[in-house]
């Protein structure tokens, strides 16, 4: 599970609100919301590289109780949704400065 991950589109607008938060993609006009745990995955998504197996530790430090493979499970699925409506870009293997 150490593959990169995806990164968020620079172009995304987002707000944190008290129960999620909600992104938007100015090129597609998608809007998004997400509750407090998807707004959690958001922010800690990188602005270079990061690998799914750090950023599954990262979660799991907030939310110590739920089973490792749950939360892995459940940050996949939300990459994958979040790649699905346009709002990352690629995993690149090499980062920018």
């Amino acid at each position: 599970m150490s593959e990169p991950i995806p990164r968020p589109r620079p172009t995304i607008a987002w707000t944190k609100l008290p129960d999620g938060a909600v992104l938007f993609s100015p090129e597609s006009e998608v809007y998004y919301a997400m509750n407090h745990v998807g707004a959690l995955i958001w922010e800690l998504l990188p602005k270079r590289t990061l690998d799914m197996n750090t950023l599954c530790l990262a979660v799991r430090e907030r939310f110590p109780d739920e089973a490792p493979e749950q939360i892995c499970d459940d940050v996949a699925e939300l990459l994958k949704e979040l790649e699905e409506n346009g709002l990352l870009t690629g995993s690149e293997s090499n980062s920018a400065p």
